[in-house]
C-alpha cells in the first residue's frame, strides 16, 4: 500500500469512526424527541432545528469543504503557512461577523422564517416552531465556529482532533432532553443552546496551537483571501441549494394535516443518512485534503487514482445498505425509534414508506459527496451550484406533481432520489470532460457485481424475515422490543456474511483486500 493510500486510509478510520459515535448519540437524540414528547412537540422541535441546520450546513458543508480546507490545505504544501492564516483569518473574521448579523434577523423575524420553511403549520404548533426557532437561532453561531475550527484541524490533517466534537453536541442535547423535558420543550431548546456554545469551547481548546498565526484583522486585498472569497459564493449558494431542497420537501410534508408528519419524515432521513454519513461524508472528509495536494502540486494522474478508488470503497459499502432498507424498512425504523407506546403503527409504517423511497438518494448522495470534494479539490465551486440549481427546480416541480398524485409523505423523498439521480448523472459527466476521463464504464462493471451480490443478500434477508416472523409495528414492550432487536440483528448479520462471501467470489477486489488484510492480522497474531 503507498504512503498516499495508507493516510488516506488512516484518516478515514478515524473520522468514520467519530461518525458513527457522532451517528450513534444523535439517534439517541432522536430517539428521545421521538418518545419523551408529544407528537406536536416533536413536529415543532424537529421544524426548528431544520431551520437552523439550513444555517449551519450553508456555512460548514459550503465554506468549510469547497473554500477554506482546499485553500489552506494548498498553502500548507507550499510551505507558506503564515501567508495562508492572512487569508483564512479574514475569511473567518467576515463569515462570523455575517453569521452574527444572520442570527440577529433570524431572532427578529421568526415568524417569517417559519412561514417560509413549514408553511403548512397552525394553531399552537406554529408558535411553539417560532418560539423554539428564536431560541435556536444564536446556536448558529457558536456551531459555525466550531465547524471554522474543525475545519482548521482538519487542514493540519488532524482528523481525530476534529472528529469527536458533534458527538458532545449530541449528548448535550440528549441529556437536555432527558432532563429538560418534563418542564416544557422550551426549556429542551435553551440546553441545545448551551451544547453548542459547550460544542465551541471544547473544540477551540484543541486547535489553538494551529491559531499561531489567526489576527482578528480583515485583510481585504490578500490575493488568497480574493481567491477564497470568490471560491465560497458559489459553494454557499451551492450548499444552499442542498438545503433548499430538503426545505422544500419539508414544506410539502407540512402540508398533509396528520399530526407526525415531519416527525416520521425526519427518521426515515436519519436513517438513510446514517450509512450515507458515515461512509461517503467520512471518506470525502478524508479524502479533501489530499485530493486539493495533489492538484496543487499538478499530479492529477494520483488525483484520477485515489478518486476511483474511493468511488469503489463508496460503492462496496453503499449498495448493500440501500438493499437492507429496501427488503426491512419498518423493521430498520421500528428497532431504532420505537421506544414508548408513543409511537404507533402508523407512524411506524409512513416512516418505513418514506424509507423505501429514500435508498436511490442514499446512493446518489454517497457519490455527490466524492464528487463535490473533486471539483472543491480543483477550486471549482460554480459546477456545484449550477448542478444543484437543475435539481432545485426538479424537486419542487416533482414534489407539486407528487403532492397532487395523493402519493402521500412518501412522494416526497421520492422527488428527493429523482433529483438526485439526475445531478449526480450531470455531476459525473461534467467531471469526465474536465479530467479528460474518469473511467466511469470500470465503475459500471464493478458496480453491476455488487448489484448481484446486493440481490443474493436481500433475497437471503427476506428469507430468514418470512422464517422469523415478528410484527414490527405491535405496541412496544420491552418483551417485544428484544425480540423484535435479536430478529434484525439476525438478519443483518446474514445479510452482511452472504453479501461478503458472494463478492469474494466475483473477486470484487475491496472484499479480497479486506480478507487478506484480516489475514494478515490473524497470522500475525498466531505468530506472536
Amino acid at each position: 500500500m503507498s504512503s498516499n493510500n495508507k493516510k488516506i486510509t488512516a484518516a478515514a478510520i478515524i473520522v468514520m469512526s467519530s461518525l458513527v459515535v457522532s451517528r450513534i448519540t444523535g439517534y439517541v437524540r432522536t430517539i428521545l424527541i421521538n418518545n419523551l414528547l408529544t407528537a406536536s412537540q416533536s413536529d415543532s422541535l424537529l421544524a426548528a432545528f431544520r431551520t437552523t441546520d439550513l444555517m449551519y450546513n450553508l456555512l460548514i458543508g459550503g465554506a468549510i469543504s469547497a473554500a477554506l480546507i482546499p485553500i489552506l490545505s494548498g498553502y500548507l504544501a507550499r510551505g507558506e503557512e503564515e501567508d495562508g492564516w492572512k487569508a483564512v483569518g479574514t475569511f473567518i473574521n467576515v463569515i462570523f461577523l455575517s453569521m452574527l448579523a444572520v442570527s440577529t434577523l433570524g431572532v427578529i423575524f421568526a415568524p417569517w422564517v417559519v412561514s417560509m420553511t413549514a408553511s403548512g403549520l397552525e394553531g399552537e404548533v406554529r408558535e411553539t416552531t417560532i418560539q423554539l426557532t428564536r431560541i435556536l437561532f444564536p446556536s448558529v453561531g457558536f456551531m459555525m465556529l466550531a465547524g471554522m475550527t474543525n475545519g482548521v484541524l482538519n487542514s493540519y490533517q488532524r482528523f481525530a482532533a476534529a472528529a469527536y466534537g458533534p458527538s458532545l453536541y449530541n449528548l448535550g442535547t440528549a441529556l437536555s432532553i432527558l432532563v429538560l423535558s418534563r418542564f416544557g420543550v422550551k426549556y429542551v431548546a435553551i440546553g441545545v443552546l448551551a451544547s453548542a456554545i459547550m460544542y465551541f469551547l471544547i473544540q477551540i481548546s484543541f486547535a489553538l496551537p494551529n491559531f499561531q498565526f489567526y489576527r482578528p484583522k480583515l485583510f481585504w486585498n490578500h490575493t488568497g483571501f480574493r481567491r477564497l472569497f470568490k471560491l465560497a459564493i458559489p459553494s454557499l449558494a451551492a450548499s444552499a441549494i442542498v438545503q433548499v431542497n430538503i426545505l422544500i420537501s419539508l414544506n410539502f410534508i407540512s402540508m398533509f394535516k396528520h399530526e407526525g408528519n415531519i416527525t416520521a419524515y425526519y427518521n426515515a432521513n436519519d436513517i438513510w443518512q446514517l450509512p450515507y454519513g458515515i461512509f461517503a461524508m467520512g471518506l470525502g472528509t478524508a479524502l479533501l485534503p489530499t485530493l486539493s495536494e495533489k492538484l496543487a502540486l499538478k499530479q492529477v494522474d494520483e488525483f484520477k487514482n485515489i478518486l476511483n478508488g474511493a468511488f469503489k470503497t463508496i460503492l462496496y459499502l453503499i449498495i448493500p445498505s440501500a438493499m437492507a432498507f429496501i427488503v426491512m424498512p419498518e423493521p430498520v425504523i421500528s428497532v431504532v425509534y420505537k421506544w414508548s407506546s408513543n409511537i404507533g403503527s402508523e407512524r411506524i409504517v409512513m416512516a418505513g414508506s418514506i424509507l423505501l423511497l429514500f435508498t436511490a438518494a442514499m446512493l446518489a448522495q454517497s457519490m455527490l459527496a466524492l464528487l463535490n470534494r473533486a471539483f472543491y479539490a480543483n477550486n471549482d465551486t460554480k459546477t456545484p451550484l449550477y448542478a444543484g440549481i437543475v435539481s432545485v427546480v426538479l424537486n419542487f416541480a416533482l414534489c407539486y406533481i407528487f403532492l397532487n398524485a395523493n402519493l402521500g409523505p412518501a412522494g416526497m423523498s421520492l422527488s428527493y432520489s429523482i433529483q438526485s439521480l439526475v445531478n449526480m448523472s450531470l455531476m459525473m459527466y461534467i467531471l469526465s470532460r474536465k479530467m479528460n476521463g474518469m473511467n466511469w464504464k470500470g465503475l459500471a462493471v464493478y458496480s453491476v457485481k455488487l448489484v448481484e451480490a446486493a440481490i443474493v443478500m436481500g433475497t437471503v434477508i427476506f428469507t430468514v424475515n418470512k422464517l422469523l416472523p415478528v410484527d414490527f409495528t405491535q405496541t412496544y414492550s420491552m418483551h417485544s422490543k428484544l425480540i423484535e432487536i435479536a430478529v434484525l440483528g439476525t438478519e443483518i448479520v446474514a445479510g452482511a456474511l452472504v453479501y461478503f462471501g458472494v463478492t469474494m467470489l466475483l473477486r470484487v477486489e475491496e472484499a479480497v483486500a479486506f480478507k487478506n488484510k484480516l489475514s494478515g492480522r490473524f497470522a500475525r497474531i498466531l505468530k506472536k
